[in-house]
């Protein structure tokens, strides 16, 4: 007990002065943004523990998949041409490169488990500013290697930067200056669409392509026995000589289009846009905010994207500067619209209503289908005519050739442009929101 015989008598006025001061200095001192609550769970979460094993064995995969480059050029064929080699180089860098989203992982979950203090991600536009241009200069060198047909391999590296940077611009264009997104959750919702959505929608694809095509199977043995015999045939073929332009005719018959459209337009976006978010899923138990579900599931969808752009781009070829842009515009396609449903996965937490949830994600899978359509109905125009320079002769067919694939080339672009702003403008009003809210 004290034994100051004025403890029980009220502060003086000095005294208030000095504790007004040094609350209002401490405010002063707090940060200006507090951390969601959904970055505050107990150090040692089974979660954090999950993303540093996982990081850590992304980033031995990463190691492993670079210490066999030097064993591509140790086959046969590389020894008759190194360029020979690139396909297989290329193909160990994007493995590398998807394993090496690790390494962040495994940080930011290593500092959270010595700390409970939260590393936020702050937006800093010199840095958005320098990795433009650093995706500049790599597209540059990258068409510039392939123009003087140097080693093509060096690409795979150029591209992976390219793409990582590019989803991290995407991100930083949607999140702006919020800062309630931690540097691990970040790490974690990215490796979730690279390392989970990828593999479970290869998967759940391969399933459903394989009932398609035992359909397709008895569905032509029964009602079109000619057809079904050319069919084994071809694949007999295509089994010798590995040609896919042996199917060009079959392609472009009427029931393949519609189910290639049937597939590749509702059957493939309604999978991928169903399991691009599972990072928010995972954590619906925590009642993410808008902002924090629609980021959350962007992040999915560009860790998705950027796994399908590298492997999509093993074989370098001489429209790989073309192919990457489009790339690109494949990018800001999936981390709207897994933004989209990761949004909506978010409201069906808060309220319960599904409503929210079925309508964002039938507007993910409409935009997705509308660009597979667009893609498609370029493919099979090539196929169409590409081959065949007697028919585009004929006024009216060129006349639909280049109707076609212009207007196709015309929506993606636009898809594009209006996927960038969407991007910025969800992300604004998520934010006012939020900061509206307190």
């Amino acid at each position: 007990m004290s034994t100051d015989p004025n403890w029980l008598s009220p502060p003086s006025n000095e005294q208030n002065d000095s504790a007004r001061e040094a609350a209002a200095h401490t405010l002063e001192a707090a940060p200006t943004v507090a951390p969601s609550p959904l970055e505050k769970p107990s150090p040692k979460s089974a979660w954090v523990i999950l993303a540093l094993v996982g990081g850590i064995a992304g980033a031995a995969m990463s190691c492993f998949a670079l210490a066999l480059i030097p064993f591509a050029f140790l086959q046969p064929a590389a020894l008759r041409s190194i360029n020979s080699a690139s396909t297989t180089v290329v193909s160990f860098i994007s493995i590398s490169g998807v394993g090496l989203i690790g390494v962040p992982l495994a940080w930011y979950a290593f500092q959270r488990l010595r700390s409970p203090a939260v590393a936020l991600w702050k937006t800093d536009w010199f840095w958005v500013m320098v990795c433009g241009i650093i995706i500049a200069l790599a597209l540059i060198a990258g068409q510039v290697i392939l123009f003087f047909k140097l080693f093509s391999g060096i690409v795979g590296g150029l591209q992976y930067v390219a793409t990582m940077l590019a989803a991290l611009i995407l991100l930083s264009i949607t999140v702006g200056n919020w800062g309630k997104f931690s540097n691990l959750r970040l790490w974690g919702h990215l490796a979730s669409g690279a390392w989970l959505a990828v593999p479970a929608s290869f998967i759940v694809e391969i399933v459903i392509a394989v009932i398609v095509i035992i359909i397709v199977a008895i569905t032509l043995s029964a009602f079109s026995p000619s057809e079904f015999s050319q069919l084994q045939r071809l694949f007999q073929l295509y089994q010798r000589t590995r040609s896919p332009a042996l199917f060009s005719a079959w392609a472009v018959k009427p029931w393949v289009i519609v189910l290639g459209f049937l597939m590749l337009s509702f059957i493939l976006p309604t999978v991928e846009e169903l399991l691009k978010p599972l990072g928010v899923i995972l954590m619906l138990r925590r009642k993410p905010t808008p902002m924090e579900s629609f980021v959350g599931g962007m992040l999915g969808g560009l860790g998705f994207a950027a796994v399908e752009t590298l492997g999509n781009l093993t074989a370098i070829g001489d429209v790989w500067l073309i192919t990457i842009l489009a790339r690109f515009g494949t990018m800001v396609m999936h981390g709207l619209t897994a933004g989209m449903v990761g949004w909506g996965w978010g409201q069906w937490a808060a309220s319960r209503s599904p409503w929210k949830l079925i309508r964002s994600f039938a507007g993910a899978i409409l935009l997705h289908g509308i660009w597979n359509a667009c893609v498609v109905t370029i493919v099979l125009v090539s196929l169409r005519f590409g081959d065949n320079l007697r028919a585009l002769q004929n006024v009216g067919n060129s006349a639909v050739f280049i109707g076609l694939i212009g207007l196709s080339l015309l929506m993606l672009i636009g898809l594009s442009l209006g996927g960038l702003v969407a991007l910025w403008g969800i992300g604004m009003r998520l934010r006012q929101s939020e900061e509206l809210k307190g």
